[in-house]
């Protein structure tokens, strides 16, 4: 069984998606009962996904929730019923999310799987029984998956996807970390001639060759050979 165990979703992904929007339209904690007059979802079921939204970071707070940045941004994207959006929030919540991502894995390792089969690794990853509302919460961890573009159906099973973008590092509130842009190898030279001010008469002008290199550490040996090529051909003018 699971060391901790993981609190699944208590509801389907369509009344999930209800619950994550109604709370994305408060801008101050609520109640379960608060957020159900918001949406036709009943105030139990949305006691039930409460504690699996906190796990997942798209919720914090105890007895009043309130909704996180990261999951403001899911519920905008899933009231917009923007595809690309939704996909986009739930990889960046899949990436914070180790539970998650051992699902996925555990497909890739098995290079596909029944999705019974997925649902009933999900409750014993979770330390659930394989009840009919935990293997509802389970269904509604595949879609979630499937909706983040990690799993997708395949010949009659699910199967974990290998064409995926790599995911934009995000800090822990979810706002996305400065990356530097990528260093392109460069390789120039610069000749110059310049006759010393003592020099006789005719005499000829000494060479001074600066080389620049621009480059990332893994690319130093690639470099090597082209250096070679550069010198030997300096050396050979005229």
């Amino acid at each position: 069984m699971a060391e901790r165990e993981f609190r699944l979703p208590g509801s389907s992904y369509e009344e999930l998606v209800n619950i994550i929007v109604a709370y994305g339209t408060r801008d101050e904690a609520a109640r379960a009962g608060d957020v159900s007059k918001l949406d036709s979802v009943h105030q139990s079921s949305v006691s039930r996904n409460n504690a699996f939204l906190t796990e997942i970071g798209v919720l914090q707070g105890e007895s009043k929730k309130l909704i996180t940045r990261r999951g403001r941004s899911l519920a905008i994207a899933l009231a917009r019923k923007d595809r690309d959006e939704i996909r986009s929030n739930w990889r960046a919540i899949v990436a914070a999310s180790e539970f998650l991502q051992n699902v996925v894995s555990a497909v890739k390792l098995r290079e596909g799987m029944l999705y019974p089969t997925v649902q009933a690794y999900i409750a014993h990853a979770a330390g659930q029984p394989r009840n009919k509302p935990v293997m509802n919460g389970a269904g509604a961890i595949v879609e979630i998956l499937k909706r983040a573009g990690m799993l997708k159906e395949e010949a009659g099973e699910l199967v974990a996807t290998f064409d995926e973008q790599p995911e934009e590092p995000a800090s822990e509130d979810g706002s996305p970390v400065e990356v530097p842009e990528p260093v392109e190898s460069v390789v120039s030279a610069t000749v110059g001639e310049a006759a010393p001010e003592d020099a006789p008469s005719g005499a000829r002008p000494t060479v001074s060759i600066h080389i620049q290199v621009r480059c990332t550490a893994d690319e130093i040996e690639d470099l090597a050979p082209r250096l070679k090529t550069l010198l030997r051909e300096l050396s050979t003018e005229d």
